[in-house]
């Protein structure tokens, strides 16, 4: 290869006595004083030498690796926290983005004290399901420990049931007065059922004065009544 033959070719290596024999005789042609150091001392201290400075570059490289790598302590994610999707079913989805080279080591998200569950979607992409309306406070931890937080006001969180304000009788009609301040009552999903399994029609009903009214019933009436979330309130109307 192109490589060993741009090498220096090495010479043949003088054991220790010969080389001591030929350094006295090359002293003595010159007319020079013998050198008084062994030459096994001078090969032993070239060795040292050799060595050492082989010590020092690996301990150069390991200050320079040094140098460049500490600055990762302290890098910090950059996260974005974004609504994905207002939910249809009382549940927004906010989608959760971090942006760093550092592996991630871990994600909370609180409401209120409360744990929100946090989903991995994809690379360093998450999916974050409150079920609570309030503040969010989103933390992202890198294995470096470094974090950042993230907060949001979510709303339109609706898992609570329609409930009934009231109820009068007029004449053979029932009339309940219903409430469910999130999401809405579902007033044209409005069923019941009776003993008999037979459904019951309502009469008619007032979203805007909240109220639904039934024929009083000969039999006990299971009545029930969705949001616009999909939570369902369940009654039983019995008759007396």
């Amino acid at each position: 290869m192109l490589t060993d033959k741009l090498k220096k070719p090495k010479g043949p290596e003088l054991d220790e006595s010969t080389a001591s024999q030929m350094l006295e005789n090359i002293f003595d042609a010159c007319e020079v004083e013998p050198n008084t150091v062994p030459l096994s001392v001078l090969t032993s201290y070239s060795n040292y030498r050799r060595e050492r400075f082989l010590l020092q570059k690996v301990l150069l490289v390991f200050i320079l690796l040094f140098f460049c790598l500490v600055p990762l302590l302290f890098i910090a994610p950059d996260i974005n926290l974004n609504l994905k999707d207002q939910g249809t079913n009382g549940k927004p989805a906010y989608e959760l983005v971090v942006d760093t080279f550092i592996p991630v080591s871990r994600i909370t998200a609180t409401i209120g004290g409360s744990n929100v569950p946090v989903y991995e979607v994809a690379d360093k992409t998450y999916s974050i399901e409150p079920a609570l309306n309030g503040t969010m406070t989103v933390t992202v931890t890198l294995k470096n420990r470094q974090f950042a937080s993230v907060t949001c006001e979510v709303s339109g969180v609706d898992t609570v049931s329609p409930v009934v304000l009231s109820d009068k009788m007029v004449g053979d009609q029932i009339y309940l007065y219903l409430s469910d301040p999130d999401s809405g009552v579902d007033y044209d999903n409005i069923s019941a059922i009776d003993i008999d399994g037979k459904e019951v029609e309502p009469v008619s009903f007032d979203e805007k004065g909240n109220y639904i009214i039934f024929d009083y019933p000969e039999k006990s009436l299971n009545i029930y009544v969705p949001d616009k979330a999909g939570n369902t309130l369940h009654l039983i109307l019995t008759v007396k």
